[in-house]
């Protein structure tokens, strides 16, 4: 007789049943990177013997799944556990597309594009899926930012790594005129960063280029 896995696992509880995780949880992790991942996160202010994720009864949290897993990613992005960051966070950047907060698409796509800039290197198509989730962070970035303001109307927006990292892979590409354009772009959306620098290093660039 076949049982379903979840007939052979202990309850869940915790933050994946609170936010109904449950079956992606057991389909996606093998026991080893479960007890991994519950023994590696612990947000400040938790006891280090605690479970937050699979054990206690949550009844009221102030973020939503996709603002979970991508905080939860973060702590696996480091080269032995990046493996899990990445299941993590396309997960997170699922909900978060398919959701209704923007806010939530845009920091899932912050940590995407960390997690997969740091593979560059080692990972052949690690690039090539920080430039889509670049881009990506950047086709939302309007929408982003008026819901920035709206949200903190006394605070400037804050730094978008969507922008900032792609006009980093742009310089070492020496596409200095798309740098350009690109930091002029989010300097008028009011992104922080010193993109008068970023421009004037890119103009010079082409000035000796074109010399």
């Amino acid at each position: 007789m076949k049982f379903s896995i979840f007939k052979k696992q202990k309850k869940i509880k915790g933050e994946i049943a609170y936010y109904r995780l449950e079956e992606w949880w057991l389909n996606t992790f093998s026991k080893n990177e479960r007890n991994h991942i519950e023994n590696v996160f612990h947000p400040l202010g938790t006891d280090s013997n605690n479970k937050p994720l699979t054990e206690g009864k949550i009844g009221h949290s102030s973020q939503n799944a996709a603002g979970l897993l991508s905080a939860v990613a973060g702590w696996f992005n480091k080269p032995n556990d990046r493996h899990i960051a990445k299941k993590i966070i396309e997960k997170a950047n699922q909900l978060a597309e398919a959701g209704n907060d923007i806010l939530d698409h845009h920091f899932a796509l912050h940590q995407k594009i960390k997690i997969y800039y740091r593979e560059r290197n080692s990972e052949p198509h690690a690039l090539k899926e920080a430039i889509k989730a670049c881009n990506d962070q950047i086709k939302i970035a309007p929408k982003a930012s008026r819901q920035f303001l709206k949200e903190y109307p006394n605070e400037a927006l804050p730094y978008h790594v969507g922008y900032s990292q792609l006009a980093i892979i742009l310089k070492k590409q020496n596409k200095h005129e798309s740098v350009i354009k690109l930091c002029q772009e989010a300097k008028k959306q009011g992104w922080a960063d010193n993109w008068d620098k970023r421009i004037a290093n890119a103009q010079k660039k082409l000035l000796i280029e074109n010399f």
